[in-house]
Protein backbone atom coordinates (compact mmCIF):
# COMPACT_ATOMS: atom_id res chain seq x y z
CA UNK A 1 0.00 0.00 0.00
CA UNK A 2 1.53 3.51 -0.72
CA UNK A 3 1.81 5.94 1.43
CA UNK A 4 -0.39 8.07 0.23
CA UNK A 5 -3.25 5.37 0.36
CA UNK A 6 -2.64 4.54 4.24
CA UNK A 7 -3.05 8.25 4.70
CA UNK A 8 -6.38 8.69 2.69
CA UNK A 9 -7.19 4.96 5.19
CA UNK A 10 -6.11 7.02 8.10
CA UNK A 11 -7.82 9.99 7.40
CA UNK A 12 -11.05 8.34 6.81
CA UNK A 13 -11.02 5.99 9.80
CA UNK A 14 -10.53 9.63 12.02
CA UNK A 15 -13.97 11.04 10.24
CA UNK A 16 -15.64 7.94 10.36
CA UNK A 17 -14.54 7.83 14.28
CA UNK A 18 -15.79 11.53 14.72
CA UNK A 19 -18.73 11.86 12.15
CA UNK A 20 -19.19 15.23 11.26
CA UNK A 21 -22.93 15.06 9.40
CA UNK A 22 -26.03 17.77 9.05
CA UNK A 23 -27.38 18.17 12.26
CA UNK A 24 -31.20 18.59 12.77
CA UNK A 25 -32.87 22.49 13.12
CA UNK A 26 -33.42 21.09 16.07
CA UNK A 27 -30.51 20.27 17.55
CA UNK A 28 -27.71 22.37 19.59
CA UNK A 29 -24.54 21.79 18.06
CA UNK A 30 -20.94 22.36 19.51
CA UNK A 31 -17.69 22.82 17.20
CA UNK A 32 -15.02 21.11 18.48
CA UNK A 33 -11.77 22.48 16.68
CA UNK A 34 -8.79 19.74 17.02
CA UNK A 35 -5.77 18.16 15.10
CA UNK A 36 -7.47 15.05 14.11
CA UNK A 37 -4.58 14.06 11.95
CA UNK A 38 -0.91 14.99 12.07
CA UNK A 39 1.73 14.42 14.59
CA UNK A 40 -0.78 15.79 17.40
CA UNK A 41 -3.68 13.53 16.48
CA UNK A 42 -4.07 11.64 19.74
CA UNK A 43 -4.53 15.19 21.34
CA UNK A 44 -7.80 15.55 19.01
CA UNK A 45 -9.04 12.37 20.24
CA UNK A 46 -9.15 13.70 23.58
CA UNK A 47 -10.46 16.89 22.30
CA UNK A 48 -13.71 14.95 20.51
CA UNK A 49 -14.49 12.35 23.29
CA UNK A 50 -14.23 14.16 25.94
CA UNK A 51 -16.75 17.14 24.72
CA UNK A 52 -18.75 13.84 23.55
CA UNK A 53 -18.92 12.64 27.09
CA UNK A 54 -20.61 15.64 28.40
CA UNK A 55 -22.76 15.49 25.11
CA UNK A 56 -24.23 11.97 26.07
CA UNK A 57 -24.52 12.53 29.61
CA UNK A 58 -26.80 15.74 28.67
CA UNK A 59 -28.93 13.58 26.33
CA UNK A 60 -29.13 11.33 28.54
CA UNK A 61 -30.98 12.99 30.19
CA UNK A 62 -33.15 14.29 27.60
CA UNK A 63 -30.93 16.51 26.01
CA UNK A 64 -31.28 20.70 26.60
CA UNK A 65 -34.81 21.80 26.66
CA UNK A 66 -35.56 18.43 24.38
CA UNK A 67 -33.38 19.00 21.89
CA UNK A 68 -30.16 16.56 21.42
CA UNK A 69 -26.94 17.73 21.53
CA UNK A 70 -24.17 17.37 18.97
CA UNK A 71 -20.65 17.58 18.29
CA UNK A 72 -19.40 18.94 14.99
CA UNK A 73 -15.72 17.89 15.22
CA UNK A 74 -13.15 19.68 12.56
CA UNK A 75 -9.36 18.94 12.14
CA UNK A 76 -6.78 21.95 12.10
CA UNK A 77 -3.88 19.82 11.96
CA UNK A 78 -2.87 21.86 15.06
CA UNK A 79 -1.52 24.41 12.32
CA UNK A 80 -2.40 27.88 12.49
CA UNK A 81 -3.73 28.27 9.01
CA UNK A 82 -5.79 25.46 8.63
CA UNK A 83 -7.19 26.38 12.99
CA UNK A 84 -8.09 29.78 10.26
CA UNK A 85 -9.99 27.70 8.01
CA UNK A 86 -12.21 25.62 10.90
CA UNK A 87 -12.74 29.12 12.30
CA UNK A 88 -14.15 30.45 9.54
CA UNK A 89 -16.00 27.29 8.63
CA UNK A 90 -18.01 27.30 12.24
CA UNK A 91 -18.45 30.78 12.18
CA UNK A 92 -20.59 31.18 9.07
CA UNK A 93 -22.69 28.10 10.06
CA UNK A 94 -25.49 29.42 12.05
CA UNK A 95 -26.16 26.19 13.37
CA UNK A 96 -22.75 26.48 15.54
CA UNK A 97 -23.50 27.93 18.87
CA UNK A 98 -20.40 27.74 20.65
CA UNK A 99 -16.53 26.06 20.33
CA UNK A 100 -14.30 24.12 21.79
CA UNK A 101 -10.60 24.46 20.84
CA UNK A 102 -8.02 24.76 19.86
CA UNK A 103 -4.98 23.06 21.09
CA UNK A 104 -2.00 25.56 20.32
CA UNK A 105 -1.72 29.18 21.28
CA UNK A 106 -0.51 29.88 17.99
CA UNK A 107 -3.93 28.40 16.42
CA UNK A 108 -5.73 30.08 19.15
CA UNK A 109 -4.31 33.31 17.71
CA UNK A 110 -5.03 32.56 14.16
CA UNK A 111 -8.64 31.49 15.03
CA UNK A 112 -9.68 34.48 17.29
CA UNK A 113 -10.20 37.52 15.09
CA UNK A 114 -12.76 35.33 13.07
CA UNK A 115 -14.22 33.93 16.31
CA UNK A 116 -14.95 37.71 17.74
CA UNK A 117 -16.38 38.84 14.38
CA UNK A 118 -19.26 36.08 14.40
CA UNK A 119 -19.36 36.63 18.28
CA UNK A 120 -18.74 32.59 18.83
CA UNK A 121 -17.90 31.79 22.42
CA UNK A 122 -14.68 29.47 22.28
CA UNK A 123 -13.42 27.55 24.91
CA UNK A 124 -9.73 26.19 24.73
CA UNK A 125 -8.96 22.82 26.57
CA UNK A 126 -5.59 23.38 26.81
CA UNK A 127 -3.94 26.78 25.51
CA UNK A 128 -1.82 28.37 27.99
CA UNK A 129 -0.22 31.56 26.38
CA UNK A 130 -0.91 34.30 28.62
CA UNK A 131 -1.59 37.23 26.35
CA UNK A 132 -4.23 34.38 24.77
CA UNK A 133 -7.55 35.91 26.49
CA UNK A 134 -6.41 39.68 27.02
CA UNK A 135 -5.25 40.34 23.51
CA UNK A 136 -8.18 37.67 22.11
CA UNK A 137 -11.24 39.60 22.73
CA UNK A 138 -14.23 38.56 25.03
CA UNK A 139 -15.09 35.62 23.31
CA UNK A 140 -11.99 33.35 24.27
CA UNK A 141 -11.78 31.59 27.89
CA UNK A 142 -9.13 29.23 28.86
CA UNK A 143 -9.43 26.37 30.80
CA UNK A 144 -5.99 25.50 31.55
CA UNK A 145 -3.31 27.10 33.94
CA UNK A 146 -1.74 29.91 31.89
CA UNK A 147 2.56 29.25 31.49
CA UNK A 148 2.59 31.71 34.28
CA UNK A 149 1.62 29.53 36.85
CA UNK A 150 2.96 25.78 35.46
CA UNK A 151 5.79 26.70 34.40
CA UNK A 152 7.83 28.32 37.41
CA UNK A 153 6.53 25.76 39.20
CA UNK A 154 8.14 23.20 36.93
CA UNK A 155 11.88 25.39 37.48
CA UNK A 156 11.22 25.19 41.17
CA UNK A 157 10.65 21.68 40.83
CA UNK A 158 13.74 21.22 39.16
CA UNK A 159 15.59 23.12 41.67
CA UNK A 160 14.21 22.53 45.01
CA UNK A 161 12.81 19.16 44.68
CA UNK A 162 15.18 17.81 42.25
CA UNK A 163 18.05 20.28 43.60
CA UNK A 164 19.34 20.92 39.92
CA UNK A 165 21.53 23.85 39.39
CA UNK A 166 23.00 23.46 36.31
CA UNK A 167 19.94 22.88 33.61
CA UNK A 168 19.48 22.57 30.02
CA UNK A 169 16.47 23.42 27.88
CA UNK A 170 15.11 22.70 24.87
CA UNK A 171 12.00 24.14 23.43
CA UNK A 172 9.93 24.43 20.14
CA UNK A 173 9.73 27.67 18.06
CA UNK A 174 6.23 28.92 18.47
CA UNK A 175 4.15 31.08 20.37
CA UNK A 176 3.86 28.60 23.50
CA UNK A 177 7.23 27.06 23.65
CA UNK A 178 9.11 30.89 23.23
CA UNK A 179 7.04 31.85 26.37
CA UNK A 180 7.54 29.20 28.05
CA UNK A 181 11.17 29.05 27.74
CA UNK A 182 11.21 32.57 29.12
CA UNK A 183 9.36 32.07 31.62
CA UNK A 184 11.03 28.79 32.79
CA UNK A 185 14.86 30.77 32.55
CA UNK A 186 13.43 33.44 34.28
CA UNK A 187 12.46 31.56 37.59
CA UNK A 188 15.72 29.55 37.25
CA UNK A 189 17.88 32.49 37.42
CA UNK A 190 15.91 33.75 40.28
CA UNK A 191 16.18 30.71 41.86
CA UNK A 192 19.53 30.77 41.53
CA UNK A 193 19.90 28.07 38.84
CA UNK A 194 22.43 28.18 36.14
CA UNK A 195 21.08 27.55 32.54
CA UNK A 196 23.68 25.06 31.08
CA UNK A 197 22.32 25.61 27.15
CA UNK A 198 19.75 26.48 25.55
CA UNK A 199 18.38 25.51 22.33
CA UNK A 200 15.65 25.83 20.08
CA UNK A 201 13.56 23.11 17.85
CA UNK A 202 11.35 23.14 15.04
CA UNK A 203 7.72 21.00 15.30
CA UNK A 204 8.14 19.55 12.58
CA UNK A 205 11.67 18.46 12.18
CA UNK A 206 12.99 14.91 13.32
CA UNK A 207 16.71 15.57 13.54
CA UNK A 208 17.70 16.91 16.79
CA UNK A 209 21.61 16.17 16.81
CA UNK A 210 23.05 19.55 16.05
CA UNK A 211 21.34 21.33 19.06
CA UNK A 212 21.56 17.74 21.56
CA UNK A 213 25.65 18.05 20.70
CA UNK A 214 25.62 21.55 22.33
CA UNK A 215 23.75 20.46 25.05
CA UNK A 216 25.91 17.36 26.09
CA UNK A 217 29.19 19.65 25.49
CA UNK A 218 27.56 21.76 28.42
CA UNK A 219 27.14 18.53 30.98
CA UNK A 220 23.82 19.63 32.35
CA UNK A 221 22.82 18.11 35.26
CA UNK A 222 19.21 18.16 34.16
CA UNK A 223 17.45 18.48 30.63
CA UNK A 224 14.42 20.18 30.71
CA UNK A 225 12.06 19.49 27.01
CA UNK A 226 9.61 22.32 26.67
CA UNK A 227 8.02 20.73 23.23
CA UNK A 228 4.95 19.13 22.22
CA UNK A 229 4.86 15.12 22.74
CA UNK A 230 6.20 13.69 19.16
CA UNK A 231 9.20 16.20 19.36
CA UNK A 232 9.60 15.95 22.49
CA UNK A 233 10.02 12.12 22.53
CA UNK A 234 12.35 12.69 19.25
CA UNK A 235 14.60 15.22 21.50
CA UNK A 236 14.42 12.29 24.45
CA UNK A 237 15.82 9.36 22.00
CA UNK A 238 18.17 11.28 20.50
CA UNK A 239 19.47 12.93 23.70
CA UNK A 240 19.87 9.07 25.04
CA UNK A 241 21.53 8.27 21.89
CA UNK A 242 24.06 10.97 22.41
CA UNK A 243 25.03 9.69 26.22
CA UNK A 244 23.04 12.47 27.63
CA UNK A 245 22.00 10.80 30.62
CA UNK A 246 21.00 13.97 33.14
CA UNK A 247 17.20 13.72 34.35
CA UNK A 248 14.15 15.02 32.43
CA UNK A 249 11.73 17.59 33.01
CA UNK A 250 9.29 19.11 31.23
CA UNK A 251 5.38 20.48 30.77
CA UNK A 252 2.34 18.21 30.81
CA UNK A 253 2.66 18.68 26.57
CA UNK A 254 5.12 15.75 27.13
CA UNK A 255 2.28 13.80 29.15
CA UNK A 256 1.05 10.89 26.36
CA UNK A 257 1.47 7.35 26.51
CA UNK A 258 2.74 8.15 22.74
CA UNK A 259 5.61 9.68 24.15
CA UNK A 260 6.79 7.05 26.25
CA UNK A 261 6.58 4.60 23.06
CA UNK A 262 7.85 7.14 20.62
CA UNK A 263 11.20 7.65 23.23
CA UNK A 264 12.42 4.09 23.02
CA UNK A 265 12.38 1.18 25.90
CA UNK A 266 13.94 3.27 29.46
CA UNK A 267 14.43 6.69 27.81
CA UNK A 268 12.25 8.11 28.90
CA UNK A 269 12.70 6.55 32.51
CA UNK A 270 12.70 9.15 35.67
CA UNK A 271 11.18 11.77 33.46
CA UNK A 272 9.07 14.29 35.74
CA UNK A 273 6.58 17.01 34.44
CA UNK A 274 3.67 18.56 35.57
CA UNK A 275 0.14 18.80 34.25
CA UNK A 276 -3.95 19.46 35.33
CA UNK A 277 -4.79 15.74 35.43
CA UNK A 278 -4.13 12.49 35.84
CA UNK A 279 -6.48 9.65 35.85
CA UNK A 280 -4.46 8.06 39.24
CA UNK A 281 -5.11 10.90 41.38
CA UNK A 282 -7.06 9.61 44.37
CA UNK A 283 -9.49 12.48 44.38
CA UNK A 284 -13.04 11.11 44.15
CA UNK A 285 -14.34 13.22 41.73
CA UNK A 286 -11.32 11.77 39.21
CA UNK A 287 -12.30 8.45 40.06
CA UNK A 288 -15.42 9.22 39.30
CA UNK A 289 -14.99 10.61 35.73
CA UNK A 290 -12.37 7.67 35.11
CA UNK A 291 -15.54 4.88 35.89
CA UNK A 292 -17.73 7.22 33.61
CA UNK A 293 -15.02 6.96 30.46
CA UNK A 294 -14.09 3.38 31.10
CA UNK A 295 -18.34 2.18 30.65
CA UNK A 296 -17.41 3.65 27.14
CA UNK A 297 -13.54 2.84 26.90
CA UNK A 298 -13.19 -0.17 28.78
CA UNK A 299 -8.91 -0.85 29.78
CA UNK A 300 -8.24 2.57 29.04
CA UNK A 301 -7.49 5.61 30.82
CA UNK A 302 -8.83 9.05 30.62
CA UNK A 303 -6.06 11.99 29.50
CA UNK A 304 -5.90 15.14 30.72
CA UNK A 305 -7.85 16.60 27.87
CA UNK A 306 -10.66 14.43 28.20
CA UNK A 307 -11.08 16.16 31.73
CA UNK A 308 -10.63 19.41 30.26
CA UNK A 309 -12.76 19.33 27.37
CA UNK A 310 -15.01 17.42 29.52
CA UNK A 311 -15.64 20.62 32.08
CA UNK A 312 -15.88 22.71 29.44
CA UNK A 313 -18.30 21.31 27.19
CA UNK A 314 -20.22 20.83 30.46
CA UNK A 315 -19.60 24.67 31.36
CA UNK A 316 -20.53 25.47 27.41
CA UNK A 317 -24.08 23.50 27.20
CA UNK A 318 -25.20 24.75 31.18
CA UNK A 319 -24.94 28.50 29.95
CA UNK A 320 -26.66 27.47 26.64
CA UNK A 321 -29.31 25.92 29.04
CA UNK A 322 -29.31 29.40 30.83
CA UNK A 323 -29.28 31.20 27.55
CA UNK A 324 -30.46 29.74 25.03
CA UNK A 325 -29.85 30.01 20.98
CA UNK A 326 -28.52 33.80 20.91
CA UNK A 327 -24.59 33.38 20.52
CA UNK A 328 -23.82 36.78 22.96
CA UNK A 329 -25.84 35.69 25.60
CA UNK A 330 -23.96 32.05 25.63
CA UNK A 331 -20.35 34.00 25.58
CA UNK A 332 -22.13 36.15 28.71
CA UNK A 333 -23.44 32.98 30.34
CA UNK A 334 -19.83 31.33 30.00
CA UNK A 335 -18.47 34.35 31.62
CA UNK A 336 -20.95 34.53 34.56
CA UNK A 337 -19.49 30.94 35.47
CA UNK A 338 -18.77 30.27 39.09
CA UNK A 339 -17.68 27.72 41.60
CA UNK A 340 -18.12 25.16 39.44
CA UNK A 341 -17.42 21.75 40.08
CA UNK A 342 -15.39 20.39 37.64
CA UNK A 343 -12.91 17.31 37.07
CA UNK A 344 -10.51 19.17 37.09
CA UNK A 345 -10.79 21.55 40.06
CA UNK A 346 -13.53 23.79 41.11
CA UNK A 347 -14.14 26.98 38.31
CA UNK A 348 -14.42 30.48 38.66
CA UNK A 349 -13.80 32.82 35.55
CA UNK A 350 -11.93 36.01 36.20
CA UNK A 351 -12.02 39.01 34.06
CA UNK A 352 -9.08 37.99 32.18
CA UNK A 353 -11.42 34.68 31.18
CA UNK A 354 -9.22 32.15 32.55
CA UNK A 355 -10.17 29.64 35.54
CA UNK A 356 -8.53 30.58 38.41
CA UNK A 357 -5.20 28.70 38.97
CA UNK A 358 -4.73 25.30 40.82
CA UNK A 359 -2.30 23.38 42.11
CA UNK A 360 -0.24 21.18 39.87
CA UNK A 361 -0.70 17.30 39.43
CA UNK A 362 3.13 16.04 39.47
CA UNK A 363 3.82 12.68 37.24
CA UNK A 364 6.96 10.45 37.02
CA UNK A 365 7.94 7.93 34.34
CA UNK A 366 8.56 4.97 36.27
CA UNK A 367 9.10 1.75 34.81
CA UNK A 368 7.64 2.18 31.79
CA UNK A 369 4.46 4.37 32.54
CA UNK A 370 3.35 7.63 33.87
CA UNK A 371 3.04 7.49 37.70
CA UNK A 372 1.09 9.86 39.86
CA UNK A 373 2.93 11.17 42.53
CA UNK A 374 1.25 14.03 44.07
CA UNK A 375 -0.48 17.63 43.87
CA UNK A 376 1.33 20.41 44.72
CA UNK A 377 2.20 24.07 44.06
CA UNK A 378 6.21 25.47 45.00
Amino acid sequence: MTMLRVLGVLLLAAIAAFPAGPAAAQDVVIGVAAPMTGNLAQIGKQFAEGAQLAADEVNARGGIKGKKVVIRVEDDKGDPKDAATVAQKFASDDAILAVLGHYSSSACFAAIPIYTRARLATITPSASHTDLTKQGGKYMFRMWSPISVYVPDLAQYTVKKLGKKNIGVVYVQNDWGIQTKDYFVKELEKLGARVAALEVVYDKDTDFKAQLTKVKAANPDALAILTYYTTGALVTLQARNLGITAPLVGTGTLYEDKFIELAGKGNAEGLAVNTEFNADDPAPVVKNFVAMYQKLHPNEKPEPYHATTYDAARIMLGAIEKAGTDRDAIRDAIAATKTFAGVTGTFSFNDQREREAKDQVYLLVKDGKWTFIGRQTY
